[in-house]
Formats: structure tokens, sequence, C-alpha cells
């Protein structure tokens, strides 16, 4: 069975959600989600946008130490599997929009996700629409005080660029230098590593 979706949600609010990965996507070489993933939540109603905001490989149980064995990870498949059955990876997405009646809106969503609902990839179509608003989504991720917002910003344009046109790169630069006043050093640094 192909799994199509990346990521089953454990938490939500109206600004962020969180999501466990699918086992077998979770043991896969690369993660199919990093910093700055453009995702989405299909609901009844709508669907949410997020973007990927903290990545943790933990213990299931909280209360549970993971311990070094001194063997790699192809070594404990092999030999020790029920190590690997003990952690997972969580993923956290702060909501940055939200689509109904065809509708893409740069805002909060009037609901969160519902637990258990399934978190998949955005298509490069869903992506380049995103992106043909004006960036206002920004000032959801400066706003939030539970993530590092410059390092989101900098993955998420880094890992979107090739959707993007010169003049959404111009409309970046227009909004993060509104909403950032005075702090040009910030500003810098922020559109010298997307461009690096």
């Amino acid at each position: 069975m192909t799994i199509t979706y990346i990521g089953e949600i454990v938490r939500s609010n109206t600004a962020q959600f969180s999501a466990i990965l699918p086992k077998e996507l979770a043991e896969q070489p690369q993660l199919p989600v990093k910093l700055g993933t453009l995702v989405k939540v299909e609901m009844t109603h709508l669907a949410v946008f997020g973007i990927v905001s903290f990545i943790e490989h933990a213990p299931i149980e909280t209360n549970r130490k993971v311990l070094p064995h001194g063997k790699t990870k192809l070594e404990l498949r092999r030999e020790m599997p029920q190590v690997l059955e003990l952690v997972h990876t969580e993923f956290s997405a702060l909501i940055v929009g939200f689509q109904a009646n065809g509708k893409i809106l740069q805002a909060l969503p009037p609901t969160p996700p519902d637990l258990h609902d399934f978190v998949y990839p955005t298509s490069r179509n869903e992506v380049e629409a995103f992106l043909k608003k004006p960036p206002t989504f920004l000032r959801l991720i400066l706003q939030n005080k539970e993530t590092v917002p410059d390092e989101v910003i900098v993955a998420f344009f880094r890992n979107h660029h090739a959707e993007m046109e010169r003049q959404d790169f111009i409309a970046l630069g227009k909004e993060l230098a509104y909403l950032l006043g005075d702090d040009y050093r910030r500003l810098e640094s922020i559109l010298t590593r997307i461009h690096d």
C-alpha cells in the first residue's frame, strides 16, 4: 500500500498543528518534510496550508529515555528492530492560510484541522497559487513566539524559489522591509540567506 499522506495530526489549533510521520516514511533516508516545506490539510469544507517550522525525533513514551547503542540505523533495524519501534518523528507547521470555495486566503482559518486529519505535500501548482498572493502570511510567521521566524522564512523561500518569479521576490523584499521596520540588518540577513 502506497502512503500518500506525510503525517497524521496529533495536536492542532487555529495557529499551528503537529503531526506524526507514518513509520514507513520516517525510516526513509530522506524525510518527506523539511524545515520550510509548505504542506496542506484537506478538511471537508476547506484546505489549510502550513509551513513546517519544527521537526523532532523522539521516544513515543515521553518518560522513556533514548540510549545510544553504538550501531548504525541499518544494524539496529536488523539486530534490534524493537528499538526503532519506540521512537517516532513529529513535525509542527505554522498555519499560514487556507483555501475555501476555490479561493486562497493568507490568514488563519475559522477552525483548526481536526485531530487525526492527514497532512499532505503540496503540488507545484498549489505552491505557485499560494505565492501569487502578496506575501502577507509573513506577519503570521514573524508574530509566532514558539519558533525561530527568520529561519522558517529563509527555509520556506529557499525550498520554493523555483516557483517564484522576479516580481514575487520584489514583493517579498517589500513586505519584509515593511514588517521589520528599521531592522535593516535582520532584513539583509534574511534576504541574503534566501539567495545564497
